[in-house]
């Protein structure tokens, strides 16, 4: 790398553990002032407090990825924008390439909810947030069922990743049948959500937060896909139904990757990376 792009690699990266800081340091002013404030000025209503603290967190969010793209630490766009205006009641699936990625959706979606790590749960940092609005992984699966029917019965979007945990870079995707199982037990369509874009270096499966792309800014590029009904997947064998369902969604993203103009440059960078390890 050349004198500038060195310091334009270090300011990224400086950028980049900046956002992290500020996440775990607006959490804990989120868990101990916001939310405690929201619940007294609901009443101590429950409901009321559940739809205000989504929306703390949504903006909060929104803020953060505002200061990592003025801060030119990266870029977002996204396409399709007006599919997710009033969107109520779905099931929101995606691909899963880096580490921001559940922030980047929560910050352009104010009704999300999503299913998270238990041991998050206990995390100094978000443990409460985690524990007051999300549903724990570690809960049964006929528990999460019906937290998920709960939430989106009053009006939420669940997100989910159905690769279970971030790609891996030169790996193909392999979704997980858990995504389906909700849409169909809970009778909900799903909403596909592309995440296009750069090769997100220091953001990934096993990379080291220090790192960076060596060349340009990350690129997250977000396409909002068509819904899919899941109407058709209500009638015959739900283990069938739910393996074709699965099926269906992991085409839909595959598609829209095979159009996504930096996808071949991904694959290259990808290729790089494994030649220097070697």
């Amino acid at each position: 790398m050349t004198f500038f792009q060195r310091i334009a690699y270090a300011w990224r990266t400086y950028v980049k553990l900046q956002t992290f800081f500020f996440f775990g340091l607006g959490s804990l002013v989120q868990a101990s002032v916001v939310f405690p404030t929201l619940f007294l000025l609901s009443g101590f209503s429950r409901k009321r407090f559940s739809r205000w603290d989504r929306y703390a967190i949504h903006i909060a969010l929104k803020i953060l990825i505002w200061q990592l793209v003025l801060l030119r630490g990266s870029k977002f766009k996204v396409e399709h924008r007006e599919r997710l205006k009033g969107l109520h009641s779905k099931i929101i699936i995606a691909n899963h390439p880096s580490l921001l990625d559940v922030v980047l959706l929560f910050s352009i979606i104010p009704n999300a909810d999503c299913i998270v790590k238990g041991a998050l749960g206990k995390n100094r940092f978000v443990s409460g947030i985690v524990n007051s609005i999300y549903i724990l992984n570690s809960e049964s699966f006929d528990q999460q069922m019906m937290e998920v029917k709960r939430t989106t019965d009053q009006g939420n979007n669940l997100i989910i990743f159905p690769e279970g945990t971030r790609s891996e870079p030169g790996k193909p995707w392999d979704f997980k049948k858990g995504a389906a199982r909700f849409a169909i037990g809970c009778k909900r369509d799903i909403v596909p959500i592309y995440f296009g874009g750069n090769e997100i270096i220091g953001l990934r499966k096993h990379d080291k937060l220090v790192s960076y792309h060596p060349r340009e800014q990350y690129h997250f590029y977000l396409d909002v896909l068509e819904t899919i009904s899941v109407e058709p997947y209500l009638e015959g064998h739900q283990g069938a139904q739910v393996v074709a369902l699965t099926k269906e969604m992991q085409r839909r993203l595959e598609e829209r990757r095979e159009l996504d103009p930096e996808y071949p440059q991904r694959l290259l960078d990808q290729q790089a990376e494994l030649k220097d390890k070697a």
